[in-house]
């Protein structure tokens, strides 16, 4: 089971900190940074990353939730079980 949930999260992170033709943009905000690479400024290329960044956020507190669900529930039927006996 740990290593179900090794690898599940090792991929979710691979698959996140990898992908290169990822587009995180409104179009407005597409096509602003697409006419700004025509013109040769390289913002375009920062304002992904930082979009990026800033939905990384609430992904990662979410998984930091569910691991400490995780935990605490396993922990809770440890003790039940060993009250039980």
């Amino acid at each position: 089971m740990k290593q179900k949930v090794f690898f599940t999260i090792l991929f979710c992170v691979s698959t996140t900190l990898f992908l290169t033709a990822t587009y995180a943009q409104c179009p407005m905000c597409g096509e602003a940074a697409r006419t700004s690479l025509k013109e040769g400024n390289n913002t375009a290329i920062s304002l992904n990353a930082g979009i990026l960044y800033l939905l990384l956020g609430p992904y990662v507190l979410l998984m930091a939730g569910g691991v400490m669900w995780y935990r605490h529930r396993r922990r809770f039927k440890k003790m039940q079980a060993l009250n039980n006996s």
